[in-house]
């Protein structure tokens, strides 16, 4: 497994809890707290990578990412537009990360105590070794509730298929 795209991934999605703050018409719901399985599936250039990992979500551990992530977007972001559209809460952002413009369309779906759904369309340009890039992403990520006992992992731990564990927020 290569835990960094499982802390990459992870946080993606953690990550996208900050915009609550952001846009009081359509607040984001936090992961309730307990053990989740999170199947993660991105495909990027044509390859595909998948991942299941077990995680342990601590409430207080949740919120203080929350407010982070707020905090990253503000500053990184010259649009972050937060809507509800039917079921799905809708991110619409044009961020500057590490040096490159990203523009991505979140859709997210589910009630995030039982269940959760999301998908990020992202394009990420800008210079790389001195050629011109744009690498198109898509990410998307179910969640389901295991129950309140993390069992033998820690608040803020993740545990992949292979048994690995690492600490993810």
């Amino acid at each position: 497994m290569k835990w960094t795209s499982a802390i990459l991934l992870t946080a993606t999605c953690i990550g996208l809890h900050g915009a609550a703050a952001l846009a009081a018409d359509a607040p984001l719901p936090l992961r309730k707290a307990g053990k989740w399985e999170q199947k993660t599936l991105m495909e990027e250039g044509g390859k595909k990578h998948e991942q299941t990992l077990t995680i342990c979500i601590d409430g207080d551990m949740e919120r203080n990412t929350a407010v982070a992530s707020d905090a990253e977007h503000k500053s990184s972001c010259t649009k972050y537009e937060v809507k509800k559209d039917g079921d799905k809460v809708v991110i619409d952002a044009t961020c500057k990360m590490n040096g490159r413009d990203v523009e991505s369309l979140t859709e997210m779906r589910g009630d995030f105590q039982n269940t959760f759904d999301v998908k990020i369309s992202s394009t990420t340009s800008g210079m790389q070794d001195s050629q011109s890039i744009s690498i198109k992403r898509v990410i998307e990520q179910q969640g389901k509730y295991l129950g309140e006992s993390c069992g033998d992992l820690k608040a803020g731990e993740a545990m992949g298929t292979d048994g690995t564990k690492v600490m993810v927020q």
